[in-house]
């Protein structure tokens, strides 16, 4: 695959329900998938996704919430087979969840139990134990690794510890499995699943493009250069924003699209000024539909550390057929290979990464390949249907694997 590096010349210029389906007198199998809130994206609604998707003939889902949040529960409304259990703690750190999660396995009389997040893995570890729940998996997600915070880094060992009782540890990409066996977990437990989106999420058509780049500003002939993330420091905006200025330079129309909100939106509009991209740059915040935005972008830029962030966008941006500029982070080369869904850059190099730019707008061929790979890429291995139905054979593995250890076990009882 490789990464991209230009030349020097160009550098210089239901309740008990019925077990898991598969014969008479069964239940359900009750499926807890637990977060630690659904007020964000990114991967909080990779698993608002699942729980909707899950087949409810063979499926009884619970999404558990630590805290209450009201961003993505409204998605849950239209779909009341899915149970929404929050625990409704006070802070992130309460300790009253532990016990209280227990009680919830314990009555609702859980089968399988994922948790993802901080501290959502330590607390749903801990409890399933506590509570002797049949099947744990946990979820690895190594942008989560990232955060240098010592509580985060203490909580993160613990998980480290407590996910060795999982049954399976699923990555998001082949990088994250070979992440997880270099520590220690055996090949047999880990299962590749990767993220998907569903079509229906990303639709957009020519005439909501048109209107939004009008709305915008860009103007027809004009190039649109964005990216989608949370503004925070890992997602290396600064990166971007030092490149867009390069660009710029190069292509003076050039318009640059920043979507999404944080702490440091502030911080970068100043930097922003400092750059002399006032009038070149749009910060368009959180929005609720990040589709239409994503589809009015002629190049989508991946320059985030966090390699949570750059998949969840990316393969949004593959899905409607934007070539991607993404630095060489996480999974990123495996998920959007060099030279066909996009170009892989070093990460935080901004010259390089504005030269890459500068290689898809001028090559307008090189382009439309990359368009149409990405949605053929995108299609064979990112939809949510795909993702599903994945992960409900992976449960209903694990399933059978539990009974068959059961069964087992009573074999031996009865044969003493």
């Amino acid at each position: 695959m490789g990464t991209y590096v230009p030349t020097e010349d160009a550098i210089e210029c239901a309740s008990d329900g019925d077990r898991l389906s598969g014969g008479e007198n069964t239940r359900l199998l009750t499926v807890m998938l637990l977060v630690n809130g659904l007020d964000a994206g990114g991967p909080e609604q990779q698993f608002v996704e699942l729980a909707r998707g899950l087949d409810k003939s063979r499926f009884r889902v619970l999404m558990t919430p630590l805290s209450e949040s009201t961003l993505l529960e409204d998605e849950l409304h239209d779909t009341p087979e899915v149970e929404l259990k929050s625990l409704g703690t006070r802070g992130r750190w309460d300790p009253t969840a532990l016990p209280r999660l227990a009680s919830l396995l314990r009555r609702e009389r859980v089968d399988a139990m994922q948790p993802f997040g901080t501290p959502a893995m330590a607390f749903g570890f801990a409890a399933a134990l506590i509570a002797r729940t049949p099947v744990r998996i946990a979820t690895e997600r190594c942008g989560y690794r990232l955060n240098s915070h010592l509580a985060d880094k203490i909580w993160r060992f613990v998980e480290d510890r407590l996910a060795r009782s999982a049954d399976a540890i699923v990555p998001d990409s082949e990088a994250g499995a070979r992440h997880l066996v270099s520590h220690g977990i055996p090949n047999e437990r880990v299962r590749v699943i990767y993220d998907g989106v569903e079509p229906e999420r990303i639709r957009t058509n020519l005439p909501e493009r048109k209107a939004l780049r009008c709305e915008l500003g860009v103007l027809d002939q004009s190039w649109l250069v964005g990216v989608s993330a949370r503004l925070a420091a890992e997602i290396d905006h600064s990166s971007f924003l030092h490149a867009a200025s390069i660009v710029r330079a190069e292509v003076p129309g050039t318009k640059f699209l920043v979507v999404g909100e944080g702490t440091l939106r502030t911080e970068l509009q100043r930097r922003a000024t400092i750059l002399g991209l006032d009038g070149s740059i749009i910060f368009a915040g959180r929005q609720a539909r990040v589709a239409p935005y994503i589809g009015a972008m002629d190049v989508a830029v991946l320059s985030s550390g966090d390699p949570d962030v750059a998949s969840s966008f990316g393969l949004e941006a593959m899905g409607l057929g934007r070539p991607i500029v993404a630095t060489d982070t996480g999974s990123n080369s495996e998920l959007f290979p060099m030279g066909e869904a996009g170009l892989i850059v070093p990460p935080n190099n901004p010259i390089i990464l504005a030269h890459a730019i500068l290689e898809v707008m001028r090559h307008p061929d090189a382009v439309e390949r990359m368009r149409a790979r990405g949605r053929e890429i995108f299609s064979e291995r990112f939809t949510m249907k795909r993702m599903i139905t994945s992960y409900e054979e992976l449960y209903s593995d694990l399933w059978r694997r539990y009974e068959a250890k059961q069964l087992a076990s009573e074999k031996t009882v009865r044969s003493r």
